[in-house]
């Protein structure tokens, strides 16, 4: 059962903007209010590279407006969202599991359940899911019962791996804006995707007082795990063949969506590597995630995430720039390659990357963050 992709956002919601913003920055300020009443805050521990208590309310300060906006569209008219009920329905469910976690630190058994439960649920209801690989290894149209088991495998892997990854400031939040918006150009973009616009404006704020010295909060769980799974949500989309999303690429589909949601992809899946090999669970908490070993090597929060940002764009644009030269089986070498060469660098050569780095950012974005924290966050 597939539903019907239609155009559903256009310049009637223009308005909605400017109160979207305002929400979400007076649901952050509230809630980093009252954060330590909900019980809704991060205390420091062994692993933290925080020394005091950080409310983590910017997912529900983000999600519940879009939730909110979602909502009032389908009071509007309800066939606004009749094809998005699926990802509407399996976000609330995640933000909700996600909340939850923050104040109860809920068992990995129950939340993993949940979060198969509306993986499945999602896949199920609105026929997205990964039906084709493309010619990738030989391999075209693939059963459905396959399809789907693989793609329900996925999407709870992606939930948490933005979770996994979400430990340094603005991390989780800026590689997701910046898959967001490159999954949403390539499947062209338009009305029907200007709902995500309203999920990277929230990023945006969000950024600006997680980056605060006086106003500072964190995701939370509600905010990682439910973008993990708009994340999840939108690559099985643009994956699925009936959506006729991938047509116009000169790479393989496949290849393209991992490229994209690489960083979370590849991070969790060397950690887990890296922890079996040692008789550990995948599970095992430790400081081996990349973002731990640029910390280590003198990287600033905001040089991890911009240098991990500039990463993943750089795959993007030169994958887009050899794939009509060279054979996609290729491909996948050469960036395996490339992902060896870099962390060799990062460890033999952090002196060097880190002085860069630090110029370069303090340059282009310290006059933003001053104005920001002037006005908005302090």
């Amino acid at each position: 059962m597939t539903y019907q992709t239609k155009p559903i956002m256009s310049s009637a919601l223009y308005p909605f903007v400017p109160p979207f913003v305002a929400a979400v920055i007076l649901f952050s300020r509230i809630f980093m209010d009252f954060g330590s009443k909900l019980g809704l805050v991060d205390k420091p521990n062994e692993r933290s590279s925080h020394t005091r208590i950080i409310p983590r309310v910017g997912g529900i300060a983000i999600f519940v407006p879009y939730l909110l906006l979602g909502l009032t569209l389908f009071a509007i008219n309800p066939e606004n969202l009749t094809y998005g009920l699926p990802y509407w329905l399996g976000l609330t469910a995640i933000v909700a599991l996600g909340t939850i976690d923050d104040r109860l630190d809920l068992s990995s058994s129950l939340k993993f359940l949940i979060q198969f439960g509306v993986a499945l649920f999602y896949i199920t209801y609105s026929g997205n899911y990964v039906d084709n690989l493309y010619g990738l290894f030989g391999i075209g149209a693939i059963p459905s019962w396959l399809g789907i088991s693989l793609s329900v495998v996925t999407v709870v892997y992606l939930i948490n791996a933005l979770n996994l990854i979400d430990g340094v400031d603005g991390l989780s939040a800026g590689t997701s804006l910046l898959s967001i918006g490159l999954l949403t150009k390539l499947m062209g973009g338009g009305e029907h995707y200007f709902s995500l616009a309203f999920i990277g404006l929230g990023l945006i704020v969000f950024m600006g007082f997680n980056y605060s010295e006086k106003r500072k909060i964190f995701l939370g769980d509600a905010g990682s795990l439910g973008l993990g799974f708009v994340l999840a949500t939108l690559a099985m989309e643009f994956l699925y063949s009936g959506n006729n999303h991938v047509s116009h690429l000169n790479l393989n589909p496949v290849i393209a969506a991992i490229l994209i949601l690489g960083y979370p992809i590849a991070d969790t899946m060397r950690v887990f590597t890296i922890r079996l090999s040692l008789g550990l669970s995948p599970f095992n908490a430790d400081k081996r995630h990349m973002h731990h070993v640029l910390l280590d090597k003198g990287f600033s929060h905001f040089g991890v995430t911009t240098f991990i940002m500039a990463v993943i764009s750089g795959f993007v644009v030169v994958n887009k720039f050899l794939a009509p030269r060279l054979d996609s089986h290729l491909m996948i070498l050469l960036n395996i390659g490339a992902l060896v060469f870099i962390h060799l660098f990062v460890r033999h050569r952090s002196t060097q990357l880190r002085i860069f780095w630090r110029s370069f950012s303090r340059t282009v974005f310290n006059p933003v963050k001053k104005v920001w924290n002037k006005y908005i966050a302090d």
